[in-house]
């Protein structure tokens, strides 16, 4: 039996609410990618081809039936000269004959495997690679959810990055322009001036910079729709960062090794193999097949005798049925047959051996993934608690700077620190979501309903602080 989130999986809804028109949410664009996406297409063919294998191994086992029926003419003119001697004297003889008539023969064949060790085994395998092929293809559509999530969030990440930069720019433009004014009355020397201008030039950079990285993830993202987009709906503050459930990695250990479809398509792929290994394996058994003929001819033909001006009918009707078995056993072709025995089970040690691959890479990283969530929301409340330390500790420079204590150069400091925590918050709110998503999908758990999960806690962005490329 397959994991019961594969039947989950397969049923793929098609009906999400639609957000306002002017902003898409992550149902929205899940969907688009439902119906857009090439990878998922090139998946979904891929696995309505695997389905095949099974039907194709158990041809094999079952009934072959044929059918052939043959027409033909026959129109011959024959001429024969003979000589007769009689009495010493040559008598000539001439014999004119025509020949024609039609034939039609009916063929009926059914053939039966009684004894077929490899076709048994070569029917285990095109289930097997069946069941390879549908595993694969709850994978991709895991996968699609993840690919979705990710260029959503990446949009996000640059807009919450863009915002900061904006933000940052515009307090450096203001630091610049009293710093200006503070030079201009003689409060200040020409070097804090020099420093507010290099300050805000690299806040400039830094904010085309990631103008930049925006446009490119809404380019990533049309990748998936195969639309254009400008404006998505934002991550809410409140979104809970909390341990992932269940809790401890030995729980998420078990839930992959026993769902990741990943893992389930490789240890169907070594499956497959043995069972081809053991088709090949008995090519020199012996093979009995049974065969049923049923045959019906009806030949009418016509002989006409010039010379003694004769016509004779030769039609005939044969109708009739045989049966036999047949037993073929293969006992030398050249080595051909040992060949490929090895070859196979070769083959198979290469699927087992991926096998054993993919089972301790997957344990790995469920682990690591569970230990990176874990630490993330942690991290999360930590950069937030940073953003309230940064800005108190500008408030301080500011006032430090205001009464002389301070220069120009800490203030600019305590900017640059405070934007770049602001910055850090929102990256790792969204490593979070992306990591949790990960993990989820590592142990089997993700589907659509992750999505509407997700989109519950995305809020449409107001007018003025829409971000676009």
């Amino acid at each position: 039996m397959l994991h019961s989130g594969l039947r989950t999986l397969l049923i793929v809804p098609l009906m999400f609410l639609h957000a306002a028109a002017h902003s898409d949410t992550l149902l929205d664009i899940y969907e688009m990618a439902l119906k857009n996406d090439p990878v998922l297409k090139a998946a979904q063919a891929s696995y309505r081809a695997g389905q095949e294998a099974e039907v194709q191994g158990r041809s094999a086992l079952l009934p072959q039936v044929g059918a052939q029926a043959v027409y033909g003419e026959t129109d011959l003119e024959q001429q024969t000269s003979r000589i007769f001697s009689l009495g010493g004297t040559n008598i000539p003889s001439n014999t004119d004959q025509d020949v024609n008539g039609e034939r039609e023969d009916y063929y009926l064949t059914l053939s039966q495997n009684i004894f077929n060790v490899p076709a048994w085994f070569s029917f285990q395998q095109g289930k097997e690679l069946s069941l390879q092929a549908e595993t694969q293809f709850a994978a991709d559509q895991q996968d699609l959810v993840l690919r979705t999530v990710e260029a959503y969030t990446n949009v996000l990440r640059a807009i919450d990055n863009l915002k900061a930069s904006q933000a940052e720019e515009a307090a450096f433009q203001r630091q610049l322009e009293q710093t200006q004014q503070r030079f201009e009355v003689g409060l200040i020397a020409i070097t804090d001036v020099h420093e507010a201008r290099a300050a805000y030039d690299l806040a400039v950079v830094n904010r085309l910079s990631d103008e930049g990285a925006l446009g490119v993830s809404y380019e990533l993202l049309s990748v998936l729709t195969g639309q254009p987009h400008h404006n998505l709906w934002l991550l809410d503050e409140n979104f809970p960062v909390v341990d992932p459930q269940p809790v401890t990695p030995e729980e998420w250990v078990d839930l992959a090794v026993n769902g990741n479809f990943e893992l389930k398509t490789a240890e169907y792929a070594a499956e497959a193999a043995l069972q081809a290994s053991q088709s090949l394996r008995a090519a020199h058994l012996p093979k009995i097949t049974g065969n049923l003929n049923w045959q019906n001819t009806h030949d009418d033909g016509r002989d006409h005798d010039n010379l003694l001006n004769q016509r004779l009918n030769n039609s005939a009707d044969v109708e009739g049925t045989s049966f036999t078995i047949n037993f073929d056993m293969p006992l030398y072709a050249g080595g051909y047959i040992s060949s490929q025995r090895r070859e196979s089970y070769e083959r198979y040690n290469v699927a087992r051996d991926t096998y054993t691959s993919v089972m301790r890479n997957t344990v790995q990283a469920t682990r690591s993934l569970h230990i990176a969530v874990v630490t993330d929301v942690q991290r999360v409340l930590a950069r937030k608690q940073s953003i309230v330390s940064a800005q108190s500790a500008l408030d301080a420079t500011t006032a430090g700077y205001e009464v002389g204590t301070r220069n120009v150069v800490d203030v600019l400091n305590a900017q640059q620190v405070l934007y770049r925590a602001i910055r850090d918050y929102a990256n790792t709110r969204f490593d979070y979501v992306l990591r949790l998503i990960r993990l989820r999908k590592q142990g089997g758990m993700l589907g659509p309903e992750d999505i509407q999960a997700l989109n519950r806690w995305l809020v449409e962005p107001a007018a003025a602080s829409k971000g676009s490329p």
